[in-house]
Formats: structure tokens, sequence, C-alpha cells
């Protein structure tokens, strides 16, 4: 590497590589969040009694019942964590070795908590909604099936910031900038993909409600 190649990296690194404790430290994280969302308490029961007069896909059920609560842990925290490495991110670019390092300490946590977060998430709605839905034959539709695969694929590419700043990709600082870009790439595209799917009237594509047969 040449000596400006080498000075461009170490401008644009995010962060120092995670050492083997705070790698643990994630690790039990991830374990407690996962445990608790799998023998929780059930956020995506239904207790309301909404019925489908209104034509919503579970996605947006999900979210219009038990707010602000449901709409905090299954919108706004996995949006703002993605956003603010978005943010982070341009300053890292633009800002290089001036960036300041509450800029950086901000992105490398976001970058830490984002996968574990999202995997809970994950496991919470595999758990209590894709598993007896699909058992149950209960998917109101294309636009339904849709909104929810996009929306957990999101587990996907946040996970994927997790491990760059475990140092597991992107070993170097431009490849996991690099990593961290097209990571964030995909979850804002997934996640716009389920929001507009998950606000469709499911019957535009097809679902007919039980009370139209």
């Amino acid at each position: 590497m040449t000596t400006t190649q080498a000075a461009l990296s170490t401008d644009l690194k995010p962060a120092k590589l995670a050492g083997p404790a705070a790698a643990a430290g994630v690790a039990v994280f991830t374990l407690v969040l996962v445990a608790a969302a799998t023998f929780g308490p059930n956020l995506v029961e239904n207790d309301l009694g909404m019925s489908m007069s209104m034509g919503m896909t579970h996605y947006m059920e999900l979210l219009s019942v038990h707010q602000p609560r449901n709409l905090i842990i299954f919108m706004a925290i996995p949006v703002i964590l993605a956003e603010t490495l978005a943010i982070t991110e341009l300053s890292l670019l633009f800002g290089r070795s001036a960036t300041p390092q509450w800029v950086r300490t901000t992105s490398r946590v976001a970058g830490l908590v984002a996968g574990p977060v999202m995997l809970a998430i994950f496991v919470h709605l595999l758990v209590h909604a894709v598993v007896p839905l699909t058992f149950a034959d209960g998917w109101r539709g294309p636009a339904d099936v849709i909104a929810v695969l996009f929306y957990l694929s999101g587990t996907i590419p946040l996970l994927g910031l997790t491990l760059v700043e475990l140092g597991i990709i992107g070993t170097d600082a431009a490849n996991s900038l690099k990593w961290h870009a097209t990571f964030i790439a995909i979850f804002l595209v997934v996640a716009h993909v389920a929001m507009i799917f998950g606000m469709l009237d499911p019957t535009l594509l097809g679902y007919r409600m039980a009370h139209q047969h």
C-alpha cells in the first residue's frame, strides 16, 4: 500500500477493530435479546379486537396496535439505528481525519447494537407471527407476505454491519467502509419495500376478506 493510500485508509477508518472483550460483550447482548424475544411477552398479539375493515396488512396492524410501544420497537429503533449509521458514514467520508471522535463512537455503537436488536425482532416475529400465520393460513395475500418478508430480510444487512464492526467482515478500513455503505443501502431498500407493501390495501393484490365471500 502506498503512503497516500495508507493515509486515506486511516482517515476513513470508522473505528478500531473490536477486540475479544467487545466481541464477547456483543455475543452476550445478542443472547440476552434473543432469549427475551423468544420467551418474553408476545408483543404481536392484538388484544384490541381490531377487524380487517380497514383492509390492512399484518405489517401495518403490527405498527398500529399497542402504540407507541410497537411503533418504537419494530419501526423507530431499527430505522433510527440505520439512519444514524448512514449519517455518520457521510460524516466520515467527507470529514475523514477531521471527523469528531463522538461521531466515530456513535457510528461504532450503532453498528454493534443494530444486528442484535434486529435479530431479536426477527426471532420474536418468527415465533409469534410468521410461523402461526403460516400454519393457520392467515396471510392476507401477496402484499402481506412481501411486506413481512422484506421487513424480516432487513436482519441480514444489520447483522452484517455488526460483523463489520467486530472485524469479521472487511478487516481493513477501506473494505469496512465499503461493506458499511453496502449493508446500509440494502437495509434502506428492503425497509422501504416493506413499508410500501405494508401500507398497501391487501385487497388490491387479490386478497379477499372473510366477510366478502
